[in-house]
Formats: structure tokens, sequence, C-alpha cells
């Protein structure tokens, strides 16, 4: 299927190339916007929202009052995170009036928030706009993502707000992105909850503290050594023999196998749970730090401090702590590209199946 190539104006075109030189076009608020004239150097127009349309401040505004190069320049703008996210046709585009899939682009709509594409419907002739445009489902999708993702990588919620607002020119409060993110975060589990990446036989294991709302707490972390798999990862209370024998049994049934060697520091507690443990293929290395030896504990204390570092933005975590660590957890070992392993995740995924998942209609709807 062909469709006709849109046609612009010769004004609309220009505003277009104001956009793709860049840096032509200042934003002081959501309703106000200073854009460089291109014929005169050191002048700037004010296109201002006002009664429900964009003005200008340029000759040709004043003279015509009808949108001038300036103005669209300010619309297409606005309007590029949509393109760019709305380029794609394998999406179908429903008449609401008679429900046929069979429509041709038809222009535009301007207004405060940019250019709407608007389409028209080939049976019954009526024009609509086009679902994947500003505030769809499938912009609204892929902002989610972006939150998500800036989320596991240690962004507090509002600089996730500023980077969405200055970079997609849309206002999302912080209760909203707190919502996506539980939602999303409950797809990642779901999605990848039952992957099971494959270990060694060289295990390293450690625990930090961490506050959580003013509390003190630990977070122990057991990992694999040649593949840096975060086997498992578990806040408590306190850090005794208890708890550390608790994490290497939850370890084990995670991977599915006991290691023959487990590398931790001096810390008494894990010599009394693996003596506890009884398992006497365990060789445990103890007393070992930050060294160039064979054996060292560089690789997990790396990781925590990664952790401690995205802790520190979980001012919300609250009761839901352990549910946020196992998130950071899985987006670590299936997400996440390591230097160290070549831009690939420790488990070693090529696809990209948790971005697919969430991308369908099942992890959209939700």
């Amino acid at each position: 299927m062909t469709t006709t190539p849109t046609k612009f104006n010769r004004r609309e075109l220009r505003g277009l190339g104001i956009v793709a030189q860049g840096g032509q076009i200042q934003r002081l608020n959501d309703k106000l916007f200073l854009v460089k004239s291109q014929s005169k150097e050191n002048v700037s127009y004010r296109v201002e929202w006002i009664n429900d349309r964009w003005k200008c401040e340029c000759p040709d505004y004043v003279e015509r009052n009808k949108p001038c190069k300036h103005i669209f320049g300010v619309n297409f703008l606005l309007d590029l995170p949509s393109v760019i996210l709305a380029n794609s046709e394998t999406f179908g585009r429903e008449c609401p009036r008679c429900g046929s899939k069979e429509s041709t682009m038809k222009g535009f709509r301007y207004n405060k928030t940019g250019a709407v594409r608007l389409r028209r419907c080939k049976q019954c002739k009526k024009r609509f706009k086009d679902g994947l445009m500003v505030e769809s489902k499938g912009a609204n999708t892929t902002l989610k993502l972006v939150a998500f993702d800036l989320h596991v990588k240690g962004v507090s919620l509002r600089d996730i707000r500023n980077h969405i607002w200055q970079i997609y020119c849309v206002r999302k409060p912080v209760s909203t992105l707190h919502r996506w993110i539980v939602k999303l975060m409950k797809l990642m589990q779901e999605a990848l909850g039952n992957l099971k990446p494959t270990v060694g036989n060289k295990w390293l294991g450690d625990e930090t503290v961490v506050k959580v709302n003013g509390q003190v707490r630990y977070i122990w972390n057991i990992m694999d050594y040649e593949s840096r798999v975060h086997i498992v990862s578990e806040l408590t209370q306190s850090r005794g023999a208890k708890e550390a024998l608790m994490i290497i049994k939850k370890a084990i049934q995670e991977a599915g196998k006991s290691p023959r060697r487990f590398i931790t520091d001096g810390a008494p507690t894990y010599k009394k749970a693996l003596d506890e443990l009884g398992n006497n293929r365990i060789k445990h290395v103890s007393n070992v730090g930050l060294t160039r030896k064979k054996d060292n504990n560089n690789r997990v204390e790396r990781l925590q401090g990664t952790i401690k570092s995205w802790v520190r933005t979980q001012r919300g975590m609250k009761g839901r702590c352990q549910g946020h660590i196992d998130v950071h957890r899985l987006y670590y070992n299936q997400i996440r590209p390591h230097m160290a392993l070549q831009d690939k995740t420790p488990a070693k995924s090529k696809d990209a199946r948790w971005l697919y998942f969430m991308t369908t209609k099942r992890g959209a709807s939700k």
C-alpha cells in the first residue's frame, strides 16, 4: 500500500527548516518561545500562546494574522517526539465513525500542544486525529519505558519528570511517574522473573549497610564471579549467621546448584552459616578484599556501590523495598549492558524480550 507524500506549504517547510537547523528556538515556558529571525542577525520573535492560539510578533504574522514560519517551527518542535514515536505504519488507524482501517494522511491541526496529524477515512470521508500522536497509547507507552529505564538507573522521580519535560515537552506529575514505574515493575517481574541465568562454580558474597526511610538495613548480595550474574539480593534488619544462611540457601535455590568456591570478606557470619548448612562441597575462601589477587571481592564490591547509589534515590520504597530490589536485580542481569562483558548482559540475553513484552497490547493496557 502506497500513500501520497504530505504536501507542505511554503511557510510550513520554512518552519521545518528552522527546527532542522537547530538552536533557533528557545523555550521560556510552555506558553512562550523565542524564535530567531532567519533574515536578521541578533533578532528574535516572541511566539506566545494567547486566547487559544499561537501568536507571533514578526511582520508576516502581524500583516496576515495567520500562522507564520516561526509558529510552524514551534509547532513542529513541540510535536517532534510524537513524530518520532509515531513513525511507523505497523499500527492500524481505525475510523471512529465507520470502523474502516483504510485512511490517508490529511494535513495537520495546530494547537497548543503542537501539530496534530489528521487522517481521512476512505469510506466515509471523516477526518480524525491520528491515534499515534501526542498522548496516544504508543507515545505514552514509550514515555513509560523511558521513566522506568531512568528509575532503575538511579535517577530520582523529580529528575525523571524534568527529563521528560525538557526532552519530550510533556509534563507529568511525580505521582503519575511513580504509578507507571510500579506497573512496569510488575510486568518486568512477570516477563523475566522465571528466567534462570547459567552461573559458574565460583561465587562472591557480601553485605552492605543502607538506610531505608531513615532506618539502618542490610542488603546481602551473591553474584557469580565469571558471568557477573547477580544471583540473589535480600534486605534484612540485621546481619547475623541466621540471615547469612538464609541468603546462601536462597542463592542455591535460585541458581539450581551450589558453588565449589564461595568468596567473602572476613565476617564470621558466613563461616557459621556454611557450617550450619553442612555442604562439604563448598570451599569457603574468606578474609579477601579489594586486591589484585586471584581471589578477591572486587566485583561484588562494585555491585554493592551500584546498589547503594540506586537505593539513595528510592525515597518512596517503604514497604515495597524487596520488590524494588528484585526488579533492580532483574534489570542488572537481563537488560543492563556491561563494559567488562563487551556490552552484553550477565545473562547474555541477545534479544529484547522485556521491551517487546512491555510494548505489546498486553503490557500497554495495564
